[in-house]
């Protein structure tokens, strides 16, 4: 989906509320506040370890050297297939690529920022047209874009989530200008 968000063809997006609405609070902001995206990352450094007192153990920390070595990070959704991080998990290995999944991304490596235009609740399957190629549908590359968008729905919460019509958050957004790393 970072590619259709780059694309601008990404501009809403649904979570599942946790609770009842009524005792779920908003989560995602309000109208004109600013969201910076987390994705699937390459990173300059090297891993080592560090003992955690509090787990009485060692444990492996990624050191992240992309700028102090004068890198700009890269990203999953720009790299062509065939690109290789070389990076492993030892702690004599010289410094090199490590792929980072989008969980470990620091704020400083976003470049991607949306500010919220709207939040509301609705159930799952009053999802629109205009809604399902809001989120990223490609017009004319499926011949049903909500079914299309179910497939991908299920895809991340599971067989038989489109059932349930859960409600959920619906947040519409606009990216702001590409920021530039590094």
């Amino acid at each position: 989906m970072v590619r259709a968000l780059l694309a601008g063809a990404k501009t809403q997006t649904r979570r599942a509320l946790r609770q009842p609405e009524g005792v779920e609070r908003n989560r995602f902001g309000q109208p004109g506040d600013l969201l910076w995206v987390r994705e699937t990352f390459f990173a300059f450094g090297r891993w080592t370890t560090r003992f955690n007192p509090a787990k009485q153990r060692d444990e492996w920390v990624f050191v992240d050297m992309t700028l102090a070595c004068g890198h700009a990070w890269r990203y999953a959704a720009d790299e062509a297939p065939d690109f290789v991080a070389q990076g492993r998990r030892d702690a004599n290995a010289a410094p090199c690529w490590h792929k980072r999944t989008a969980l470990f991304m620091p704020r400083a490596a976003s470049r991607i920022l949306l500010q919220i235009a709207e939040v509301r609740i609705e159930r799952l399957q009053d999802i629109s047209l205009a809604d399902a190629l809001a989120e990223g549908i490609v017009p004319g590359t499926v011949a049903d874009p909500v079914l299309a968008y179910r497939g991908i729905w299920e895809g991340i919460n599971g067989p038989g989530s489109w059932e349930t019509n859960p409600q959920v958050w619906v947040v519409a957004f606009k990216m702001q200008a590409p920021l530039v790393n590094g």
